[in-house]
């Protein structure tokens, strides 16, 4: 589709530079929304364009509604999902609303029949498949790539937005720093990554170790890849050939999209939390909303972590043995040193009952010489 031409509507440039403040991935799908109603104008409205139509519209020469339902039949039309299709009308929408077009809920439920959506359940992705899929990836920053996925519950643009400096490899588990300005939520949060996934990005480091500074992209190809969005979509694009080797590309059913996404680890990693903790940590983890009386430390939340999550999301078995042996190390010292606490508190204790003990005869005695 040619990508000029929203921006030759004033009107249109106007609007989006105000979606365009808050996030350029809004800004971004708005303008696909957009341009596909300029190519609807085209077809059904030669005579008009995405800047025209508002003054018809005000006029009351279009009807709105029947504009409406006519670009959401154009759709269908394109055999566009119904998830984007939904999108665009929300684009197309605020578009007009923008411009004091006035659309009123209920008649537009009325008039407007949008189709309806019938989501396929998602491929549930197990960490045997994750390591079938390792084993044909001979890319070293794909694979670093996606252990950092799986064990972070990363998006996968937060993690192509990853720089030297968002690394602290001097707490255990390594912490990750999630910048807002990738973040969905636009809130910045740590998260942790396993020891796996550490000594994987060590390596990678080191490989890179004459060309990174503190702000170089983790994933970057060289000084080539400058932003994230482009390290995103080589990701995606190795991902993809990756699943092809390893015949793991099925599509859902009527659908364009694969069964295995990058978005796929990210619910890998949800239920594997969810099941060894709880769904607050879960939801705190991966950047969800979750209830504000849920409230631990940084030490406390980076600890349920290392002892309940990193053994469950170590993909290799040796790995995930000594991450085990390691954690039931520190759990039999924590036992140990709880016993030791307790003996202690008993001893006292007994030394408190013992005084009180000799107290007592010594006022007893003392009473009965005075009688």
């Amino acid at each position: 589709m040619r990508q000029q031409l929203v921006s030759e509507y004033d009107k249109v440039n106007i609007f989006l530079n105000s979606i365009g403040r808050n996030s350029k991935n809004s800004r971004r799908m708005y303008a696909t929304g957009l341009r596909y109603f300029e190519r609807f104008l085209s077809h059904n409205y030669s005579s008009q364009n995405p800047d025209t139509i508002i003054l018809a519209l005000q006029n009351q020469r279009i009807n709105t509604y029947e504009l409406l339902d006519q670009f959401v039949s154009y759709l269908s039309q394109q055999k566009i999902a119904v998830p984007s299709l939904k999108l665009y009308m929300i684009a197309f929408r605020s578009y007009l609303q923008y411009n004091d077009i006035d659309i009123s809920p209920s008649k537009f439920k009325r008039r407007v029949k949008m189709p309806k959506c019938y989501p396929d359940p998602e491929e549930p992705l197990s960490l045997s498949d994750i390591r079938e899929l390792l084993e044909y990836c001979s890319n070293t920053r794909l694979r670093c790539y996606l252990l950092v996925l799986v064990s972070s519950g990363l998006r996968a643009m937060e993690a192509a937005a990853l720089r030297l400096c968002d690394v602290d490899f001097t707490t255990n588990p390594t912490k990750i720093h999630v910048r807002k300005e990738y973040s969905k939520t636009r809130r910045a949060r740590d998260v942790y990554i396993s020891q796996e996934a550490t000594n994987h990005l060590r390596k990678l480091l080191e490989f890179r170790k004459n060309e990174m500074q503190s702000d170089t992209l983790i994933f970057s190809i060289q000084k080539r890849s400058k932003s994230a969005e482009t390290i995103y979509f080589k990701m995606l694009h190795q991902f993809e050939k990756l699943q092809t080797i390893a015949n793991k590309d099925e599509r859902k059913e009527y659908s364009r999209r694969r069964k295995i996404t990058l978005h796929s680890f990210r619910r890998t990693c949800f239920s594997i939390i969810n099941d060894n903790t709880n769904s607050q940590f879960a939801d705190w983890l991966l950047g969800h909303n979750h209830s504000v009386y849920w409230a631990h430390t940084e030490k406390e939340r980076r600890e349920i972590y290392r002892t309940k999550c990193m053994p469950f999301l170590t993909i290799y078995q040796e790995a995930r043995s000594n991450t085990l042996e390691d954690a039931l190390k520190e759990k039999d010292r924590t036992i140990k040193l709880l016993t030791n606490r307790i003996e202690d508190v008993e001893r006292e204790q007994e030394n408190i009952i013992t005084l009180l003990q000799d107290g007592g005869a010594q006022l007893k005695k003392k009473l009965e010489e005075e009688d």
